[in-house]
């Protein structure tokens, strides 16, 4: 979901962020600068990928009443896998108009954890070791890397 962009001469924060469709308040959060932060040429800052369509995941614009667990519940998600998707912590609140993320109905997902290995994160998924490297480019295994599958 996100990229590494090189700064380029000229470039300010303002129009990074506009040049990648988000608010300036959250590039420079995302990148832990402050807005008034000077960029110099050269110099690396994290960016949302530019995509027309996720294939994988779409955006769910929370309501007023609903909870992590109603929609893990309603869109038949483990609400610890979808704090996880989504950055979350069991004691953090989402509020009305936040946007958190969602796999569309045809994908399934996992997060690894510590110690995890192939054989757990297949049967986890319940595909094969030859699908999921198909559909995911790098499977290091490392604690909290994304791991895809569409069906």
């Amino acid at each position: 979901m996100y990229t590494i962009y090189q700064v380029q001469n000229g470039d300010t924060l303002a129009s990074v962020a506009s040049k990648f469709g988000i608010s300036v308040n959250n590039l420079s959060s995302l990148n832990g600068i402050m807005v008034g932060s000077i960029l110099n040429p050269g110099d690396y800052i994290v960016v949302p990928r530019h995509q027309m369509e996720n294939p994988y995941f779409i955006e769910y614009v929370v309501k007023k009443g609903d909870s992590i667990y109603g929609i893990a519940r309603e869109h038949n998600i483990s609400p610890s896998q979808l704090l996880r998707l989504n950055g979350l912590n069991e004691t953090d609140t989402i509020y009305p108009d936040q946007k958190i993320m969602l796999p569309r109905r045809d994908v399934l997902f996992y997060i690894t954890e510590n110690d995890d290995t192939l054989n757990e994160v297949t049967k986890k998924l319940k595909v094969s070791a030859n699908d999921l490297a198909r559909q995911n480019e790098t499977i290091y295994l490392t604690n909290d890397q994304l791991i895809v599958y569409k069906k």
